[in-house]
């Protein structure tokens, strides 16, 4: 039985999956550098960028881009399995083919689950981002997911606003996302600190008097709001604010 480490990049996750493929009966968890896990890994694998490519290639080309994204995707979640649910899926699918994902097996269900989920809240978060106008003439979203879906609304939020110069901070992991005429990146920003232009506070207060005159009390529903936007969601919602 073996416990495998690695040090939590998406690289070298797919080493993980490279290097255990022959052993892949033998594997119990894959464990990345910052897990809370009480146990030491059996092995410790490093990241190998040659190794990683090779398994990226190999699954694009036997199982198609809409796996290596689906694997992508897992990878963002939060859920403490993913790691260990990824591989053991990639392995899988080496063998079945995408016959694998239609398997009740727990590291495949779990997989799914996780890269369901960060669809879901990406999907979300692209109708639920309020951005603010800075004094520098930027446009500033922030936010607290629950997975690391950041880098999925980037691109989604620069094609939208071509002409914009945007941040979208995520303030749980302290991430900053960069876009400007096409180009983005993300950074790690311990903190924001806004400053509104004089005309966002006005903004800000005809859109919540927008969102109150615009509802209709008799049609009110609850539970409903709450399932379309989880209350994790409202903390930086203008409408819900004040």
């Amino acid at each position: 039985m073996m416990h495998c480490g690695f040090d939590g990049t998406f690289d070298g996750l797919l080493t993980v999956a490279f290097d255990t493929y022959r052993e892949r009966a033998a594997l119990i968890c894959v464990i990345p550098a910052d897990g809370q896990e009480n146990f030491l890994p059996d092995r410790q694998i490093i990241t190998d960028p040659e190794k990683a490519e090779r398994i990226r290639a190999f699954l694009q080309k036997t199982l198609g881009q809409e796996f290596l994204h689906m694997v992508r995707m897992a990878y963002l979640s939060r859920r403490d399995d993913r790691h260990t649910a990824i591989v053991k899926t990639i392995h899988r699918a080496c063998v079945q083919g995408r016959q694998a994902l239609a398997s009740l097996d727990d590291d495949v269900l779990a997989f799914l689950a996780c890269q369901r989920e960060v669809g879901m809240e990406a999907h979300r978060f692209m109708g639920l981002l309020r951005f603010r106008q800075m004094t520098d003439g930027s446009m500033l979203a922030v936010f607290r997911p629950r997975n690391n879906v950041l880098g999925l609304l980037m691109p989604h939020f620069s094609a939208r606003f071509p002409k914009e110069r945007l941040v979208v901070y995520d303030e749980g992991r302290h991430l900053a996302g960069l876009a400007q005429a096409g180009h983005i990146e993300i950074r790690r920003v311990e903190a924001v600190l806004p400053q509104d232009a004089p005309e966002e506070l006005l903004t800000q207060e005809l859109w919540r008097l927008f969102f109150d005159t615009l509802a209709i009390q008799a049609r009110k529903n609850p539970r409903l709001q709450r399932q379309n936007m989880p209350k994790y969601t409202w903390q930086h919602l203008t409408e819900m604010q004040g």
